[in-house]
């Protein structure tokens, strides 16, 4: 048999498995992260609008009294 110069972790794979679960979890880590992101953003965005439909219900009453 000869003696091959390819290490086994290549030969077999497993090196490549390995970083590809590394990889697969920092992926999800950071897709995680985003999605945090966005979901606090979103409420930022949630809370303006209510703030901005309350602002202007505020106008329209205050419009309508002073008419009368």
């Amino acid at each position: 048999m000869t003696e091959s110069s390819i290490p086994l972790g290549e030969w077999s794979g497993s090196t490549a498995t390995r970083e590809l679960h590394a990889t697969i979890k920092e992926f999800n880590a950071a897709a995680t992260r985003q999605t945090t992101a966005m979901l606090r953003l979103t409420r930022w965005i949630l809370g303006l609008s209510v703030v901005m439909t309350v602002a202007v219900m505020l106008q329209i009453v205050m419009t309508i009294r002073s008419g009368h």
